[in-house]
């Protein structure tokens, strides 16, 4: 069998058996965040029974049920606490943790088994190499989790079909709504061909969520995490970096981000960055910029995470072009850190 087509298998096969999963889930999960009708509800467990007088036996027992149930009580209210965090995050457009989702499978406008149109809002020409497309959804209706992207299929008057893999990040856009916005680095292809006539008003094939199958949150596991990202692959690096950001456990960890671009028009997500770095005080942000200042090297590295404090007991994200990729994990290796996460 063709290998191109024994991966699209495996790759459907892997989509329905996430798909059964979040059916199970949503019928496993009564409570949490619960999309209805197009609608988020937050929909709480009810609170732990309180025992009567009757209930205690008077007896001096340790622990005591009222004890029991006091202890039971604060649990309670902490998760309560976190669910209504996490909803007003939803509600706002933010990213949440998947596990509060109480129903995943089809949620809004995405399908993993099959491709649906979404329309262009916007299209911003950064330069002649690279653009913006802002979609017609929000973070209600097009949720991804950590590690979890997007195919997009452009179909062709030849009746050629080409089918790529493909990032958004939820950011605000100049409406004031969180919408996913999608980068597209533009090469001498036929993929960059159907985007450069793309404008607004079109609408492009889209199926997801795409989930990949690295553990991501391990990049997160160690006392630091490197976090490099090279062109249009800044976009998964942003992805793991909101997830860190709204999640408690990760947000004071020591987190190195590396962005590397051609010039600052491909530094899109900068500002963006940079507001997360106001909320994590051990979040440095460095940027290489091949055709202005330096473009990012084995020495440059190693100062960079040497000015971090990097040791041995870090783990590493990179995502970018291909020949990037095994270049900077290759520089990693040489530094000491050998628990590197290709994208």
């Amino acid at each position: 069998m063709n290998p191109a087509v024994a991966e699209l298998l495996q790759e459907i096969a892997r989509a329905k058996l996430r798909a059964e999963e979040r059916r199970n889930l949503a019928i496993s999960q009564k409570y949490g965040i619960i999309r209805e009708n197009g609608t988020l509800e937050l929909r709480l467990p009810p609170p732990p029974a309180k025992p009567t007088s009757d209930d205690c036996c008077h007896s001096g027992c340790t622990p005591c049920i009222m004890d029991t149930y006091q202890d039971q009580l604060c649990a309670y209210n902490k998760k309560a606490a976190d669910f209504k965090a996490q909803y007003k995050r939803a509600l706002d457009g933010q990213t949440i943790e998947p596990h509060y989702l109480a129903e995943r499978l089809l949620c809004g406008i995405l399908d993993p088994l099959q491709f649906t149109p979404i329309r262009i809002m916007h299209v911003d020409y950064i330069c002649d190499y690279s653009r913006l497309f802002v979609l017609e959804a929000t973070a209600r209706n097009f949720i991804l989790a950590l590690g979890e992207h997007i195919h997009i299929r452009a179909d062709f008057d030849t009746k050629e079909r080409i089918t790529r893999p493909f990032t958004p990040v939820m950011v605000e856009a100049a409406d004031g709504v969180v919408r996913p916005h999608l980068f597209v680095r533009l090469y001498d292809n036929r993929m960059s061909e159907y985007f450069k006539k793309l404008c607004a008003g079109d609408a492009i094939s889209v199926r997801g969520p795409v989930i990949t199958q690295e553990n991501l949150t391990r990049a997160f596991s160690g006392q630091m995490c490197v976090l490099v990202g090279g062109g249009s692959g800044i976009a998964p690096i942003f992805q793991a970096l909101q997830f860190a950001h709204i999640n408690s456990t990760y947000r004071a960890k020591h987190i190195v981000v590396v962005h590397c671009a051609r010039d600052t028009r491909g530094l899109w997500l900068a500002h963006h960055i940079q507001a997360l770095k106001s909320k994590m005080p051990r979040l440095s942000y460095h940027t290489f910029l091949s055709r202005e200042t330096h473009r990012l090297s084995a020495d440059l590295l190693r100062q960079t995470l040497a000015q971090a404090n990097c040791n041995a007991r870090c783990h590493a994200i990179v995502c970018g072009p291909g020949t990037f990729n095994t270049d900077v994990m290759s520089w990693l290796f040489n530094i000491g850190i050998d628990d590197v996460q290709l994208l």
